[in-house]
């Protein structure tokens, strides 16, 4: 197998954990809406934290911040926005898990380049 093939494999695979994690987050999420009991799968926040943000300022959300797909390691970033897309995690419905210091969104028809936080005690606000 050349090199180039083992590369486009060892994408390929990564980009299938990644589809399998977040669908069994977001399944796991569903289940625990149907049985109404505690149990949670959670996602540590360094799974985003790793990501390269700038600040931004907004005049209805003020302070946020955004992750662009270019200046972050692409691996890393395209894991962060599929959790995002498959708990449909748009401004409205912010992603965000206990202990978490940041509520995390997606705009994945305008901006599919882009992911953006805000700190929760700000997005309460």
């Amino acid at each position: 197998m050349s090199e180039k093939s083992l590369s486009e494999l060892a994408e390929a695979l990564t980009d299938f954990c990644n589809a399998l994690e977040s669908l069994a987050v977001n399944l796991r999420r569903q289940i625990q809406a149907l049985t109404k009991t505690e149990a949670k799968a959670t996602i540590p926040e360094e799974r985003f934290n790793i990501l390269k943000w700038q600040d931004e300022k907004g005049e209805r959300l003020g302070d946020y911040q955004v992750a662009y797909r270019n200046h972050s390691l692409p691996e890393n970033w395209d894991h962060a926005f599929k959790i995002l897309k498959a708990n449909s995690s748009l401004i409205a419905n912010r992603f965000h898990e206990p202990n978490y210091v940041y509520a995390y969104w997606i705009y994945p028809d305008k901006y599919p380049d882009r992911i953006f936080r805000k700190k929760l005690e700000e997005a309460k606000g």
